[in-house]
Order: C-alpha cells, then structure tokens, then sequence
C-alpha cells in the first residue's frame, strides 16, 4: 500500500549520497580554483566515500528521511545545516585519527556550505519533481483554531501539493467520532493522524489511534502542537499547559555547555564589537549634541533574567530625555540625527556595555518594560516563561514577528510576540542563536528592522 512512499525515500537517499559527491568535486574545483584532475579526485573520494556513509546514517537520526519531514518543509533548511555542522565534526574527527594525507581543514569549510545549499536545492526544487507515487493521505482532528489553521496551510500551501488532507471535527462527524474516524481509516489509506489531544472528545480517541497505528504500521501519529510548531516556527500561549512546560521545558534542568559557550560568545563579540565603537562613540556624540539639546545617554529599566529589573543604556534620540515608563506616553518625537540612529541601531551600541556585565545577551527574548510586563504578566498565560532566561539585543520573535508593538499595551500582538518566544525558549541553542544572528545582520543591511 506504501511501496510507492519507500521508493520516494529511497530516491531521496540516493540523491543526497550524489549530491554529497558533487559537493565534493565543486568544493575542490574551489579550493584550488581549476576543473579537478582525476588523480586529485580518487584522493579525496576513498576517505569522503566512508563519510558519505556515515553522513547518511546521521541523516536519518535527524529524521531528514521520515515521511513527516514533509509536514515540515520550512524547516528543512534549519535542519539540513543543524546536521552538516555535526557532518562536519565528524569529519574533522575522522581525518584527525586517519591521516589520508589530505589537508581537509578549508576544504571542509568550503564543503560544509557548497554541500548545504545543495542538499536543499535538491530536496525543495528538484526532488518534488521527481516523487512520484500516491499522494500522502493526513487526517487532521479536531476543533480548536490551531487544527483548522493546520488544516488551512495543508490544504492551501503549493509546498504540500502532494499531500491530500481529510478534517474530522465534531461537526462533521456528526457527533460519532469514533465512527467517523473508522469510516475515513477505511475508505482512504491513512499515512498520517494530526490530532488534537487538548481537546476532551479527541482525546477519548486515543485508544482508536493506537489501534490503527499497531494494526497499519505505516501509520503516523502527531500531537497537533508539534506539527503546528514545525509548520508555523512558534508556539501560542494557547497550546501551552502545565504538563506541556514540565515536559518541554525544563528550566532547572543546567545547560552548561550551552550557556558557557553563549557567554564566551558574548563576552568576546562585546569587545570586538567594542573596537570600532572608539571611533563611532565620538561621531555620534557629536552629532547627538549639535542635533538637540540634552544627555548624550539615557537609561531606561527593563526586566531581565529571573525578573530582576536592569538598567539599560542608549543614546538619546529624541528631544528632551525620555527616560523610564515616562516612555510609554510620551509625545517627543526623534530628531533627525535620532531617525537615523534608531533605523540603524546604532542607539543601541551603548548596550554592549550590558552585554559585558552580563544583563543582556546578543540573541534572547527583547527585554520588555516594568509597567507593561506586569500587564502582560496578568493578562497572558505564561507570559512572564520569557523571563526565564537572559533577554537579548536581538531575538527569534525580532527576526519573524514584523507587528511588534511598539508602544503602549497590545495584548493581541504581544500574545503573537511570545509564541516565538516561547519556541525559542524550547528550541534554543548556539546554532539557533547563529541562525538569528545572521538574519539580525541581514535585516540591519537592508535598514528594515522591526
């Protein structure tokens, strides 16, 4: 019944082993900027042939071959270089026990991006084409938004052309779930159930689940907020519950390779970053003082890590001072040198003095103000989560989330705001925080920032 669907994995294996191989002819055609000789090539190719294995198999960890890796096409990118990063320390491990008599040291470098945007070319514009066999068959139940938001983009969205999606809601049941669920199982050949287990009468279901699941194997189950995670990178309040954080968000729980490396990491990017600001600090401060009369800097409170309250400091870049919570209903406006100071962040370079001390993080939750966390505190679920970790200059809600408010209280849109931060909260890691590092950088570039 789901030949079809093996043969499509198959293929896509087989593509990525041949896209691994024409990485590696491009990425010495780089390295030594002429068409590879054979002689050249049979070097690399009997040490890189055992990697091209071993890559393989940690593909498949990853689970960049299950069938749900379809629901999920917007994450394929992420993943892919998540995955290379680990490709590649496996292979500077490997060279460094058996010498080959190769230096692999820049032609991994050089690899790691040439075989990175290859292997998701292949597998978002060519493999599409390619596939053939039945369309996938998913079967969303349940009520709630996030079901029929899920339903939406499954059915809407040309990437998931080869998927066919049936709703089970209550209403279209006519009341009988359980009949329902039954009667779809046996008329179309399920490859996979999206289900929402928050609500009580899909929930009385599981039982009919794990019978079709045991009795077809090829049957895939998925809690309706993972699927909704992978297609939408956020996590909104409303799928959020007690049992949910204990089990994905175990905050006790010590990360120390990961927040030692993060503070090295802000530690020293502080006083790069800081080596350049010696000569911008004395053009701004010039500026900022023929510009408008008042301070060169003020200082603002915000809450930070734990719900302690910091002090943050930037240049001024309006009339006057606008300090503190008067900030929220203040009618100054940005002067010119301000406009321009505020478009490029550069009012923020004071902040890497908070850097440094340790109040803030380059990548993390944007520190809110006093007066407006306590209101959002009151009247969104789990909203003071985000304080639970160091917030940053730049963050996973700042790079996606272009409707932030930006002043005064906005439940609605803060509700938005803390589904990305909560998916960073349980996604985060350094290569995560490299990911919005560069999109930061990119969208600085382009003078669009949010």
């Amino acid at each position: 019944m789901h030949t079809s669907l093996r043969g499509n994995t198959v293929l896509l294996l087989m593509g990525d082993f041949f896209t691994f191989l024409v990485s590696l002819v491009l990425t010495l055609a780089v390295r030594y900027r002429e068409v590879p000789s054979t002689q050249i090539i049979d070097q690399h190719l009997a040490p890189f042939l055992i990697l091209f294995v071993i890559w393989i198999g940690v593909f498949v960890i990853a689970g960049l071959y299950d069938r749900g890796i379809f629901l999920s096409r917007r994450q394929i990118p992420r993943l892919v270089l998540r995955t290379q990063f680990i490709n590649i320390v496996i292979a500077a491990l490997f060279f460094f026990i058996l010498p080959f008599g190769i230096e692999p040291k820049t032609n991994l470098v050089i690899y790691l991006v040439i075989s990175s945007v290859l292997i998701v070319f292949w597998r978002l514009t060519i493999f599409p084409f390619f596939a053939t066999g039945k369309k996938l068959s998913v079967l969303v139940v349940g009520d709630s938004v996030e079901a029929q938001g899920v339903a939406s983009v499954l059915t809407s969205n040309a990437s998931f052309k080869n998927i066919r999606v049936f709703v089970l809601s209550r209403d279209q049941a006519a009341g009988n779930m359980q009949n329902a669920l039954h009667t779809i199982a046996s008329a179309h050949a399920l490859d996979m159930i999206i289900a929402d287990m928050r609500e009580p009468h899909v929930a009385a279901l599981a039982k009919d689940f794990y019978t079709l699941a045991f009795e077809d194997q090829s049957v895939q189950f998925y809690h309706l907020p993972t699927v909704y995670e992978g297609l939408h990178h956020r996590i909104p309040p409303s799928l959020v519950g007690e049992v949910w954080i204990l089990e994905h968000m175990n905050m006790n729980a010590p990360r120390y390779a990961y927040d030692f490396g993060k503070r090295i990491i802000d530690i020293v990017g502080a006083f790069i970053l800081g080596i350049p600001c010696i000569f911008i600090f004395p053009l701004v401060a010039v500026a900022v003082a023929l510009d408008s009369k008042g301070p060169l800097f003020y200082k603002t409170q915000r809450i930070g890590q734990d719900g302690r309250p910091i002090t943050l400091y930037k240049f001024r870049t309006k009339n006057g001072v606008d300090v503190g919570a008067a900030a929220l209903h203040s009618t100054l406006v940005d002067t010119e040198v301000g406009k321009f100071l505020r478009k490029t962040r550069l009012d923020e370079l004071p902040q890497l003095l908070n850097v440094i001390r340790g109040d803030l993080s380059f990548i993390g939750p944007r520190p809110e103000m006093p007066a407006l966390a306590e209101v959002y505190a009151e009247n969104i679920p789990y909203y003071s989560m985000r304080h639970r970790i160091k917030p940053g200059l730049s963050g996973w809600a700042q790079i996606n989330h272009y409707d932030a408010p930006r002043a005064g209280v906005d439940i609605e849109r803060t509700v938005t705001k803390l589904s990305f931060d909560l998916y960073y909260l349980k996604n985060r890691s350094l290569l995560l925080d490299l990911e919005i590092a560069l999109k930061t950088i990119g969208t600085l570039l382009a003078r669009s920032g949010s």
